[in-house]
């Protein structure tokens, strides 16, 4: 063999030496004074919250409870029936009262005039009825009118075509969106338009309760006044059936606007534009029964109040229907454009131009308003583009990476000049279902491995008694060494301090290696002449795949993680964690790093950051396969995730000062602040998306949040598609994308959760093992991997000859060594 070429130690001086005393975890605080000052904090701040909450709500308080006059309007609508006699024509709309022939009003009393003979046959002996009144004694007007705005793009573009043929309309606005757009709202009033409230969220007000329909329309018409000056009381109910509309389905909304003392207005035409170029609602079901293009009104003399919408959905179709039909054909038959307002002031009781309000119910309201309505849809809109960005930056972007990096720097295709010693390494406790099942993969090694050291973590099953079999039966390269239990990391150092071999590789008791999967890791320290390469990851796999859908979703969740993510962090040299289940680690680096701690519960990840700390490079092979056995049920998983989330919580808290350090290249820039900002933003994003989907679930439905889905599902997948493609995976595995987000999302908003309450908590936090069940498929190498040549035959059935196993040299040290002299 070649004489071993001089390596040249990395940054981070001599050897380093485990520490005798066991560490403090971190996070873990016994004595429970952080989690008492939290709780202190949490409720001192929840009574401050409280506080301020009520002086703002007061005055919103006080105006959905302040007293109004006459009958309660349900007892009032169900006296009006399911099928009340409707009187009269006009605009507007109205519950009487109906006693001798005179009509008057039945919260104020007010005398609204005589029943005309034909309205007596109708109304007959019914104590109340709906009128519709408002015609006015002049002809040949005709009133616009506007709902659901306003809209940044529509109402602005309705603007336009209005002031380019000099004409007003009325814009029945929505307080959510006037709120999110006063500058239109301004627009509006500036140019000579008039105002009608339309609800703060287009609630339907006949099914909400008493206190909500009163926050709706009283709650708009404060926050119109706080934003422009005016008082607006001309109110248009949302879901208004008009001249035609079921009057029974809305009569409740109509009392509760004229208990308040304001005008209901309604229109004598409906275009149903909503229906014409997607929007939304029952547009499919009812966009059949009408004409190819939105109607004309008759415009015939009779003055006429129509009825379009500026918002809610493409309204290109009505701007186009405003400009180029309705307004060229209501001037050819000579009518004048007027406002609702305009009219017939006296009919409606509100003047052309309002007096100025302003109060402190104003700015409550407006406050209320944008936290309650505006903010969240803001924020849904921000998240989603948040969202969009993540996934192209981390999904797409590493899907980028990850074929970029397989373009410029294939593996070795062959070992070096030099032939390394190499020692496997297993940690085990309680493993008697499955250890017997991993050294037989390991034994069929391609590569002349020194032996396979066992160390059993005070194992109380019959773990310990076929590792001794084995090695007596199957390969005397099998060593077992006991240990009482002391956890994982304690029994891997333990392995290291048993061991003179140069290269350490870890397997857990459950994983199934492939045959070359020792020879693909190896290799990379071979054809390391300078002797800085610290660690190489394998790919890890999940063998149990075919349990179920969960452990499906699990071998999907598994590629993407180390066929794309790791794979792109390993192209910028910032691989974060070497799957201890899967890698070769170089022992002198471990020495160097202080050995696997007992500090975290991910003792991988915190030991690959302190290679990278101490100056060794760490890569990853993507040929070199082993098969894990993943959880097969929830609950499993939830233990299992919990550890790996609060783990790798531990070790970025623990390796904190390297975040933001140039020193450490992509890693400090780009890995580790990354990984940091994608835990803190979702414990605060997450209550607020929660929010959001259920409020867009309940006021848009489901279609919205469809939408979203197959966004991030069509990115999902290109995803998937690329770790299939580039570890060589059955394409079968891509069948579970659909479900991707529906469990990853929960799961992480749990895990996060969870491991953020722990270590403010600061108690400790168990291994949680799983328990093993023995459905791990025999591993398969996919490709064509490197191999040091043909294995080494049995000389009998089950039974390896011990390959030569080359003697420690000179320089070689133990863990124990490098204390005693560390001491």
């Amino acid at each position: 063999m070649p004489a071993k070429l001089t390596r040249t130690a990395p940054r981070g001086g001599g050897p380093g030496a485990l520490p005798r005393p066991r560490p403090q975890p971190v996070f873990i605080e016994p004595s429970g004074r952080r989690w008492r000052a939290v709780q202190v904090a949490g409720v001192l701040a929840m009574l401050a919250l409280a506080g301020l909450l009520l002086v703002q709500l007061r005055p919103v308080a006080d105006l959905v409870r302040a007293p109004l006059p006459g009958p309660d309007p349900h007892v009032l609508a169900q006296r009006l029936g399911r099928s009340p006699a409707v009187i009269g024509t006009g605009p507007m709309v109205r519950i009487v009262a109906v006693h001798g022939g005179e009509l008057s009003d039945p919260f104020t009393g007010a005398r609204l005039g005589r029943l005309s003979g034909a309205d007596q046959v109708t109304v007959g002996s019914r104590p109340y009825a709906v009128q519709r009144y408002g015609d006015g004694s002049a002809t040949r007007r005709i009133a616009l009118t506007f709902d659901d705005g306003p809209d940044p793009l529509w109402t602005r573009r309705v603007l336009d075509v209005l002031a380019r043929h000099h004409v007003r309309a009325t814009f029945f606005v929505v307080g959510r969106a006037a709120a999110a757009h006063p500058d239109l709202l301004r627009r509006i009033v500036r140019e000579g338009h008039a105002l009608g409230n339309h609800s703060l969220s287009h609630r339907n007000l006949s099914d909400a309760p008493d206190w909500r329909a009163r926050l709706e329309l009283a709650g708009n018409a404060r926050l119109l006044a706080h934003l422009t000056g005016r008082d607006v009381r001309i109110v248009r109910p949302p879901y208004d059936g008009g001249t035609g509309g079921a009057v029974a389905d809305e009569e409740l909304a109509i009392a509760r606007a004229q208990r308040l003392g304001w005008p209901v207005a309604s229109y004598d035409f409906d275009t149903h534009d909503w229906a014409y170029g997607g929007g939304t609602g029952d547009s499919a079901a009812v966009v059949g029964t009408l004409p190819s293009t939105i109607p004309l009104p008759a415009l015939d003399g009779p003055d006429v109040t129509v009825l379009m919408h500026d918002a809610g959905g493409d309204r290109a179709h009505t701007v186009d229907y405003l400009d180029h039909t309705l307004i060229p054909a209501a001037q050819a038959a000579g009518y004048t454009f007027v406002t609702v307002p305009e009219a017939d002031p006296g009919a409606t009781g509100i003047p052309a131009a309002a007096t100025p309000v302003d109060s402190a119910t104003d700015s409550a309201v407006t406050a209320l308003v944008m936290v309650w309505l505006v903010y969240p849809d803001q924020l849904s809109g921000w998240l989603f583009a948040a969202g969009v960005f993540t996934m192209a930056t981390t999904g797409l972007g590493y899907a980028l990476l990850a074929l970029l990096r397989r373009w410029r720097r294939p593996p070795p295709t062959g070992g070096g000049e030099q032939q390394l010693t190499v020692t496997v390494l297993i940690a085990a406790y309680n493993e008697e279902t499955v250890i017997e099942a991993t050294l037989r993969s390991l034994v069929a090694s391609t590569y002349p491995v020194r032996e396979f050291l066992v160390v059993d973590d005070g194992s109380t099953d019959a773990t310990p008694d076929i590792v001794t079999r084995l090695g007596q039966t199957l390969d005397h390269r099998i060593r077992l060494l006991r240990q009482n239990n002391a956890r994982k990391p304690a029994a891997l150092n333990r392995g290291l301090t048993h061991t003179g071999s140069e290269i350490v590789v870890t397997l857990d008791a459950d994983t199934h290696a492939a045959a070359d999967m020792v020879a693909n890791l190896v290799r990379h320290f071979e054809v390391d002449p300078y002797g800085t390469l610290g660690a190489v990851a394998g790919v890890v796999r999940v063998g149990n795949r075919q349990v179920n859908v969960l452990t499906r979703w699990q071998a999907l969740e598994y590629l993407g993680q180390i066929g794309v993510e790791r794979a792109a962090h390993d192209l910028l040299g910032a691989v974060m964690t070497v799957p201890g289940a899967c890698a070769a680690w170089r022992r002198e680096a471990v020495l160097r790093a202080g050995g696997f701690s007992e500090e975290t519960l991910a003792e991988d990840c915190d030991l690959t950051l302190a290679l990278h700390r101490t100056g060794w490079r760490v890569t990853q092979d993507d040929a070199a396969r082993a098969d894990t056995e993943a959880p097969v049920d929830v609950d499993g998983l939830l233990r299992q995730r919990i550890r790996w989330t609060f783990g790798t919580l531990q070790a970025i808290a623990k390796h904190r000062d390297m975040v933001l350090r140039p020193r450490f290249g992509w890693l400090g820039m780009f890995a580790l602040p990354w990984a940091a900002l994608s835990i803190a933003l979702p414990l605060v994003t997450i209550p607020f998306v929660t929010l959001v989907t259920l409020e867009a679930l309940f006021r848009q439905g489901p279609a919205l949040l469809g939408g979203f889905y197959l966004v991030f599902t069509a990115a999902q997948g290109l995803t998937a598609l690329t770790a299939v493609g580039l570890l060589g995976e059955p394409l079968v595995l891509l069948s579970v994308v659909p479900l991707y987000r529906m469990v990853y999302d929960p799961l992480r908003s749990y895990l996060l959760y969870m491991s953020c309450y722990l270590a403010v908590r600061g108690v400790p936090v168990g291994w949680n093992k799983l328990a093993r069940t023995g459905t791990v498929e025999a591993a398969t190498p996919v490709g064509a991997g490197a191999t040091h040549g043909a294995a080494t035959p049995f000389a009998t059935p089950g039974r390896a000859p011990a390959p030569h196993v080359p003697a420690p040299r000179a320089g070689d040290r133990t863990l124990d060594q490098a204390n005693e002299s560390a001491r």
